[in-house]
């Protein structure tokens, strides 16, 4: 003879189960955003020749979420006023 489990009501064993689906939805279509960010940074940088694009997009494509954190970690950005002095000279002349 089969016993249902204490406390579960026997016919509600799935009423979970549309709850776990759309979360699982809901971190899909959000990873799958940060993908497609991602892909679209790697292709508006000009400090990137093509070679490095190309790898960079090949890393992002097939580690996904985890690619993406990798190529924004890893990635070399010269944050604004710092490196190339916004154009002025600051020589010793």
């Amino acid at each position: 003879m089969w016993f249902m489990p204490m406390g579960m009501p026997m016919g509600f064993g799935m009423m979970g189960f549309p709850i776990f689906m759309g979360l699982f939805f809901i971190i899909g279509i959000a990873i799958f955003i940060i993908i497609i960010i991602a892909i679209v940074d790697i292709l508006k940088r000009d400090d990137l020749d093509t070679l490095e694009k190309i790898l960079w997009i090949l890393v992002v494509w097939f580690l996904g979420i985890i690619g993406a954190i990798i190529y924004y970690l890893l990635s070399k950005r010269n944050p604004k006023g710092k490196g190339d002095n916004n154009g002025k000279d600051t020589g010793s002349n």
